[in-house]
């Protein structure tokens, strides 16, 4: 039950952020930045994760999630990661 909330969640973040983005003066730009900051997010994650004991492995799928969903799709997975393991 729980996985299909965070699906939703998941989803419902995506479409905020494509609405946020075609809304934008220059789409691509903002586009660029958000993932930019969302593989930001995800290397400041693992670079604090000796303290906090909290990783997110970075493989192909955890990349697209920071560039695609950006800061919401990392905190999603630091909840699943939190949750499940």
């Amino acid at each position: 039950m729980s996985s299909k909330i965070m699906l939703a969640v998941m989803l419902i973040g995506g479409i905020v952020i494509i609405y946020t983005f075609t809304k934008a003066k220059h789409p691509v730009i903002t586009a660029f930045k958000s993932a930019m900051c969302g593989i930001a997010a995800l290397l400041s994650v693992n670079l604090i994760s000796g303290v906090t004991g909290c990783y997110i492995a970075v493989n192909p799928l955890t990349a697209f999630v920071a560039t695609v969903i950006s800061l919401p799709g990392i905190i999603a997975m630091l909840i699943l990661n939190i949750i499940f393991i």
